[in-house]
């Protein structure tokens, strides 16, 4: 006779606390500085410092092309210390891919980098972060970055712990019909639907939990990584702070001819 695995129905449960908390931010008195920029093979790199950086606060970067007549250049493939998440310091770099756009460059062009202040964190909490991830993978990663399409993650994760889910209960139900079934035929074929069901769902749920463990990881070095180089940020440095512009700017204009 035929041996089956018993299969087993189970719930998850996420108890998810709810944190109020009121946070009163200072205007940011970070400045952009030392921006240049050069034309390096088919890219063109643009470098350049955020000084006086609150420790652990985060910057959304952008970049701003235009010719000197006022012509605005649409610069999408940028790669390196852009977008959200970029910690203040020195030595950012950016890198924009001049063929990939479809760009060449052959005036006098202006470039302005912008960094708004995102949040003050006064040191990333490595727990809060893996708690976060803990309760939907990408959250903790986020919290770190300082923003980030890493809810993707949570929704893959969550995705395939459903499918588990689902399959479990497909098996189970295949396995309740072997018991009942009064032929041989119907017998084997509900054995089959049953270990079929319930290879998937060993196979998802290895997948969620691979998933999880690799987040918490991916979030752990994350958060130790922003620690450290919050701590190497703290450097005094002159700057010049604009109550005009209320904002970190730097503009500069280089000659490319």
């Amino acid at each position: 006779m035929k041996n089956i695995y018993k299969i087993l129905v189970f719930s998850f449960v996420l108890a998810m606390p709810l944190v109020m908390s009121v946070e009163i931010k200072a205007q940011s008195k970070a400045q952009v500085e030392n921006v240049n920029f050069f034309v390096e093979g088919e890219n063109l790199v643009i470098t350049y410092d955020i000084v006086k950086a609150s420790s652990g606060e985060t910057f959304e970067v952008s970049v701003n092309i235009a010719t000197t007549s006022g012509k605005k250049i649409s610069a999408f493939s940028l790669q390196g210390d852009v977008g959200p998440g970029v910690i203040g310091g020195k030595y950012k770099r950016i890198t924009w891919d001049l063929k990939k756009d479809n760009v060449y460059l052959d005036d006098e062009i202006e470039v302005e980098v912008i960094a708004l202040s995102m949040a003050v964190n006064s040191g990333v909490n490595i727990g809060g972060a893996l708690l976060r991830s803990a309760i939907f993978p990408g959250w903790g990663n986020s919290y770190v970055k300082g923003g980030g399409p890493y809810w993707l993650i949570g929704v893959v994760a969550y995705g395939t712990l459903g499918g588990s889910i689902y399959f479990n209960n497909q098996a189970y139900n295949a396995y309740e019909d072997y018991k009942n079934a009064t032929t041989a035929n119907d017998r084997d074929q509900f054995y089959n639907d049953a270990e079929s069901h319930k290879n998937m769902q060993n196979t998802l749920a290895i997948t969620t939990g691979a998933i999880w463990a690799i987040d918490l990881i991916w979030t752990a070095v994350q958060a130790g990584n922003a620690r450290k180089q919050a701590a190497q940020n703290k450097v005094s440095l002159d700057y010049y702070y604009d109550p005009m512009a209320q904002q970190p700017l730097f503009r500069i204009t280089y000659n490319l001819n």
